[in-house]
């Protein structure tokens, strides 16, 4: 029997005949351990679990899915990796909203692409050196203080770490094929360390402590820039980026009304222009 989907109602489930499943969906079924599960090991072809909204507290029993590719589980009190490491085909996890405070355990995962770990207790970075082909990390709203453990990722195309305790813009030299960085919502004070980061086409450093637009010269494919609710005085250090076409300022202190959302590219060349007539009158 071949089946593109299964989802599963009740607490314990047994499994008595190999199917061929392409996604398995367990979400929701209040379970206290994965060993509830019966039978895993007979989906031979399942290359999607869904275990969003459990209570589990770790993965074990997922190591006889050897062909697992994506992994949800998602809202758990999931607290570390056991059970996934040898499951080398993964290329996507999603461990959003548990209990994990230390990111170790996925060195033999060298095919992960997507990894989101969102809304748990992490306090640093690292354990990611063996993930290069990863090409979107998100640590959005952890603990995390420092920008660091990233240099292996230079395959990296988004990296979301909004919502954290960071003050520096750092470390970030060699992801040079990322496109999308979001760090809204931290504790960051200037803007630094983008010199290479030429491919970048979205950068949101909004809700911050920035009292300055500068260290954009170089992001020459930058076309969203979110610099609302920071400490701004003045609209200047945009004249490099020519395919900058969405801007936003508002909810900062700059004179003349000039605090404000514009789109398209000709209204965000023609507020830079306004600006500097308004501030040489």
């Amino acid at each position: 029997m071949g089946l593109g989907s299964v989802k599963v109602h009740g607490k314990k489930i047994h499994i008595k005949e190999e199917i061929g499943l392409l996604r398995l969906n367990l979400s929701n079924l209040n379970i206290q351990e994965i060993s509830e599960i019966r039978g895993l090991e007979k989906l031979k072809n399942v290359g999607a679990i869904d275990l969003y909204g459990n209570k589990l507290t770790d993965l074990h029993g997922l190591e006889v899915v050897p062909q697992l590719m994506q992994l949800f589980a998602n809202n758990n009190q999931i607290k570390n990796f056991d059970g996934i490491q040898g499951l080398v085909k993964l290329d996507r996890i999603f461990l959003n909203r548990n209990n994990i405070s230390e990111i170790k355990g996925l060195d033999s995962l060298e095919n992960l692409q997507w990894l989101e770990l969102n809304e748990n207790n992490i306090s640093e970075i690292g354990g990611l050196d063996s993930l290069v082909n990863l090409r979107r990390l998100d640590i959005n709203q952890n603990q995390i203080k420092e920008i660091k453990g990233l240099d292996n990722l230079q395959n990296l195309e988004v990296l979301i770490l909004r919502r954290n305790q960071i003050s520096e813009i750092k470390d970030l030299e060699k992801l040079s094929n990322l496109k999308w960085l979001f760090l809204d919502y931290n504790q960051i004070q200037e803007i630094k360390g983008l010199d290479t980061l030429t491919n970048i086409d979205t950068l949101h450093l909004d809700c911050n402590k920035i009292t300055e637009i500068k260290g954009l010269d170089n992001l020459i494919n930058l076309e969203n820039l979110y610099l609302g609710d920071n400490q701004i005085t003045e609209i200047k250090g945009l004249d490099h980026l020519k395919k900058l076409k969405l801007l936003f300022l508002g909810l900062n202190p700059i004179e003349g009304g000039y605090a404000t959302d514009v789109m398209g590219r000709e209204d965000v060349e023609n507020l830079i222009s306004s600006f500097k007539e308004w501030k040489n009158a």
